[in-house]
């Protein structure tokens, strides 16, 4: 997963930025590209066909396999250290 907050960019305009971000995500592995909608990006959120969220932060968890064992999404957490 990929992601995009505060972007600062002082020659190309930003939905170029943006775009090379989403290509270069996109080579890189990347499935998911989050962004906010802070500061300017509005700017190109709608352009580049970005859906709003549901305002709940969700965590992935790509490619975990426990052997012999089938995880519930109820058994899984998250801890913060």
């Amino acid at each position: 997963m990929a992601y995009s907050f505060y972007n600062v960019n002082s020659v190309n305009k930003l939905e170029e930025l943006m775009k090379f971000a989403l290509f270069k995500a996109k080579t890189l592995g990347f499935d998911v590209f989050n962004s906010l909608d802070v500061m300017e990006n509005s700017m190109f959120l709608n352009e580049l066909k970005f859906g709003p969220g549901d305002g709940f932060l969700h965590y992935y968890l790509y490619n975990w396999g426990i052997e012999g064992n089938r995880l519930e999404p109820g058994q899984i957490g998250k801890i913060n250290v």
